[in-house]
């Protein structure tokens, strides 16, 4: 997560110091007001994306992502709106397959062409202990399963650096920010073994 050096986009720098608990704020009602004034702007911001894929040139979108500096924030960003569009289906009753094949054909169309999309879902409980034990046989995580294991309270940091190369400079990455960011550091490719 980029830290408050850049500038306002759908949150202001306030906003987020709201959201990540590092600010108080005076009163309830203040509360409430920034809460709603949050949602607000989600929502806006999202009614502005059929105008962005409508009327943004290919070439200015591009230049969106061009010259950013190296690294995962750009990976990380983009799989929290996807994450963040999944939820939002699933408040709205709406299907996220659905959303997705439609989504994807409506990018598609300006290219004169159109996708068949295939999308399997499959859920399976996460626990520390079958993570564990995952590891213990040299398995490799997914980037959601690394993340369980480091919000979980029931493992500590170090106990994690473990099970990867070097586990001090390991232990240093995890304590570091996002940990979608640290997978390249664990050797993780970001794919399920299938388990």
């Amino acid at each position: 997560m980029a830290g408050d050096e850049r500038d306002r986009g759908i949150l202001s720098e306030s906003d987020r110091k709201y959201l990540r608990g590092e600010t108080t704020l005076g009163s309830v009602q203040s509360e409430r007001n920034t809460r709603a004034r949050i949602r607000d702007r989600v929502y806006d911001a999202l009614l502005d994306f059929e105008l962005l894929v409508d009327r943004l040139d290919d070439h200015d979108r591009r230049l969106v992502f061009e010259n950013r500096p190296e690294g995962t924030e750009t990976f990380d960003a983009l799989v929290s709106a996807v994450a963040f569009c999944y939820r939002a289906t699933s408040d709205t009753g709406l299907d996220f397959e659905t959303v997705l094949t439609e989504g994807i054909n409506v990018a598609e169309a300006k290219a004169d062409r159109a996708a068949t999309v295939q999308f399997d879902l499959t859920f399976q409980s996460l626990t520390v202990d079958q993570l564990r034990t995952k590891l213990e046989r040299g398995k490799e995580l997914t980037l959601t399963e690394l993340a369980y294991l480091h919000e979980s309270d029931d493992v500590r940091m170090d106990e994690l650096a473990h099970y990867f190369a070097d586990s001090e400079d390991a232990t240093a990455e995890i304590d570091d920010g996002r940990i979608q960011s640290k997978v390249t550091s664990f050797g993780a490719d970001g794919t399920s073994d299938g388990d």
